[in-house]
């Protein structure tokens, strides 16, 4: 047979050769993916869908006096830079959770790979799957992972909040020593200048008013005094002293009856001069009682105010009078009253001056105790607030590792995941189509190459 390698050779069974080799070569693109499909280990896949039901919270303590101590977490998916599940996804791939894993399930860490985490786009969902060569391994790998992750998170969880309870603790000793030192300042203060408080300081200004008003009223009962004394001592024609020597006089009952007995002498004298002579012996004795009983009067008076102050006294104001004696009487009560109110506003104007000089001196000290005090009070806000939000913190677990909910358990596979018949069907038939177009090509290469050849 003679061949024409331009002209294409004989075409006398071609066809039929042709379809030969297609048919035989599908035969053994069949037989390979059949023995692919038999031959190939089996694996069976299990796991299991997690949900972040992540949301904010906040807590709120009230301080008595003090104010209020808030704690507020915001919702881990609020912040679109970050992804608490692509943080958990790391997790899953983390060495240290294929260690455990992979202890647990008695076997090496390289035999542990790390499971298949796919996660749902706008959703909180994660679907999680491992490989087995069984059914059984398989679900006890998806349970081993998923008990492992949840103990990781929780370890987490614990880490954190420690973490957190140390650095709080060291502040709040921080916030405690401050309160410390601000008490110890006020207490060395009040020892310094004897000022224990705002309120001390403020009673002190109170009752300095109150001695200004009293020394007002003091001052008020004086000029009123003084005017009815010098009322009463132009009525009576008399000072104070002089109506305090007449009351002496008048009050004594010895010199009251030497005083009407020397009246009634001068009177029975004044009869019998009317009567008798000087030299009748009546009348000499009469005279003699008259001048005993004035000697009398004047030794009696000497007794009980003085020599010089009793001579200053008239004569008219030995004997009682019941209208002119109240009026005396008066005169020395109004006297030893102004005397009164003279020393209450004498007493009161120096306690009003030293309380003003005290608040000259404590004007200053009360500021800086001022001060002091508000100190200790922020220190001690302070100081309470972080207590207050150690505690509320306490309650927040959730904060950076949300809470993760198991929606769907580890179940028991059915049938192989791999390999799949599917996969097998479409890749033997997508090799039988690709064998075909090459005998297609190879069919048509002649014109082909005339074609490239013309070109050339």
């Amino acid at each position: 047979m003679k061949w024409s390698f331009l002209r294409g050779g004989p075409r006398a069974g071609r066809l039929l050769r042709y379809a030969a080799v297609l048919c035989m070569g599908w035969a053994v693109i069949l037989a390979l993916a059949v023995a692919f499909y038999m031959l190939s280990a089996r694996t069976y896949q299990s796991g299991f869908t997690l949900i972040l039901p992540g949301a904010g919270q906040s807590s709120s303590v009230n301080l008595d006096s003090l104010g209020q101590a808030s704690s507020t977490s915001s919702s881990p998916f609020g912040d679109h830079t970050l992804s608490p599940t692509e943080n958990y996804k790391r997790l899953f791939q983390s060495y240290r959770l294929r260690g455990i894993v992979a202890e647990r399930m008695g076997q090496t860490i390289s035999d542990t790979p790390a499971p298949s985490v796919r996660l749902a786009n706008q959703t909180k969902l994660m679907f999680v799957s491992v490989s087995a060569p069984s059914p059984e391994t398989a679900k006890q790998l998806a349970d081993t992972w998923l008990s492992v992750f949840n103990e990781e998170v929780g370890v987490l969880r614990t880490e954190e909040q420690q973490l957190r309870q140390d650095a709080y603790i060291a502040a709040i000793a921080g916030f405690e020593q401050a309160v410390e030192d601000t008490r110890a300042k006020i207490i060395d203060f009040q020892s310094r200048h004897g000022l224990t408080s705002i309120e001390q300081f403020q009673d002190i200004v109170a009752k300095s008013e109150q001695l200004r008003t009293s020394l007002g009223l003091a001052e008020t009962e004086e000029m009123v005094m003084q005017s009815e004394i010098a009322r009463l001592s132009v009525m009576l024609d008399l000072t104070p002293d002089q109506a305090a020597d007449i009351l002496s006089l008048l009050s004594d009952p010895t010199f009251q009856n030497m005083a009407t007995s020397a009246a009634d002498a001068s009177s029975k004298q004044a009869e019998l001069s009317l009567i008798y002579g000087e030299n009748h012996p009546e009348m000499r004795d009469t005279v003699e009682q008259v001048a005993g009983l004035n000697e009398g009067i004047r030794q009696r008076g000497r007794s009980l105010i003085g020599h010089e102050r009793f001579h200053a006294v008239r004569k008219d104001y030995y004997t009682s009078d019941d209208e002119r004696t109240s009026l005396i009487s008066s005169l020395v009560s109004a006297s030893a009253s102004l005397a009164g109110a003279q020393q209450r506003k004498a007493v009161i104007a120096q306690q009003l001056a030293d309380m003003q000089q005290r608040i000259s001196d404590l004007a200053g000290p009360a500021t800086e105790l001022d001060a002091l005090i508000r100190d200790h009070k922020v220190a001690e806000t302070v100081f309470a607030s972080a207590l207050a939000r150690l505690d509320a913190n306490r309650t927040d677990t959730f904060s950076s590792y949300p809470l993760v909910q198991t929606i769907e358990v580890p179940g028991l596979p059915e049938a192989a995941a791999t390999p799949s018949k599917k996969f097998v069907a479409l890749g033997a038939f997508a090799t039988m189509f690709l064998y075909a177009i090459g005998l297609a090509l190879l069919w048509i290469r002649l014109p082909i190459i005339r074609a490239l050849l013309k070109t050339l």
